[in-house]
């Protein structure tokens, strides 16, 4: 991963939309250039990836049933992140509390669940347990990290894209070994979820869907409990050539000192870009061998 030194002025947290984060969208990512020694006084900066383009596409061949694992190897996968970075905890003490109890609460429902397995008992609980939570989005003026994700999938409708997104969570969650609870057929405006991640310690991170089928664009935003305030926008656009183009905008904070606490026992940030790079291969996979 490569870093470029950006002007201040381009990404201020304070002013950001954080689902929009329109200052990644509106500049390219240009190329990285040769590394130099740092200023004095460093400005913001963004790191960008990029897939292996020196390795011919035609050479690739992606494998695997399609409920599973996918690598999306040719979908143009790539990623900007600006802001700030790593993400701190946002709120008051009393906020950031509440949210920590929460996600030890919601931990310990996770590791119940991965003995339990699927089942009724468990699904009701999650039922319970999520209508009881406040959306928590990321704090409008406070210091936010961003990336920008995009993909691309050739060949298949913008509308068609969306549609499978929304129809097949299950699937689409599962190419990153993430469940769903409760269990869910297909996404629903208003909707409220927990994404199941196994781990140590595993996992339940909960939050709302917004649709907006018009545009093509699934909204998700955290709800209390989560370890990350944020918002993630997936935008299905067309890309003049009869495909989509895959933008997902993602902003979030730390919700409580566990948040610290994970950044020095593990590494969350790459763990999201390993969830969004199989998200976005699935997608990419799975519509292009229909």
């Amino acid at each position: 991963m490569s870093r470029i030194e950006s002007s201040p002025s381009s990404l201020q947290p304070a002013t950001i939309d954080t689902e929009g984060a329109s200052s990644l969208q509106s500049a390219p990512v240009p190329r990285p250039a040769p590394s130099r020694p740092a200023a004095s006084a460093p400005g913001i900066t963004v790191e960008v990836f990029r897939g292996p383009e020196s390795v011919a596409r035609e050479s690739l061949v992606v494998t695997g049933p399609r409920s599973g694992l996918r690598t999306g190897a040719d979908n143009g996968f790539d990623f900007a992140i600006g802001g700030s970075f790593p993400p701190q905890p946002m709120g008051n003490l009393a906020e950031q509390t509440k949210q920590m109890g929460l996600t030890a609460s919601q931990s310990q429902a996770a590791a119940a669940s991965r003995v339990m397995g699927d089942g009724a008992i468990v699904d009701a609980y999650a039922r319970k347990h999520l209508h009881g939570l406040k959306e928590s989005p990321p704090i409008q003026g406070a210091p936010t990290s961003l990336t920008d994700y995009t993909s691309s999938i050739p060949g298949v409708r913008p509308e068609v894209a969306y549609e499978y997104f929304v129809r097949n969570p299950a699937a689409v969650f599962g190419a990153a070994d993430i469940v769903i609870r409760p269990a869910t057929a297909a996404l629903k405006d208003g909707a409220r979820l927990f994404l199941e991640e196994k781990g140590i310690p595993p996992v339940w991170a909960p939050i709302t869907v917004r649709l907006e089928p018009e545009a093509n664009t699934v909204h998700i935003t955290t709800l209390d409990g989560h370890p990350l305030r944020g918002t993630n926008r997936f935008v299905f656009q067309d890309d003049g050539q009869g495909g989509t183009r895959l933008r997902q905008y993602s902003a979030f904070q730390g919700s409580s000192p566990a948040t610290s606490v994970g950044m020095a026992l593990m590494d969350p940030i790459e763990r999201q870009h390993d969830i969004w790079r199989s998200v976005h291969g699935h997608l990419h996979d799975s519509l292009r061998e229909r």
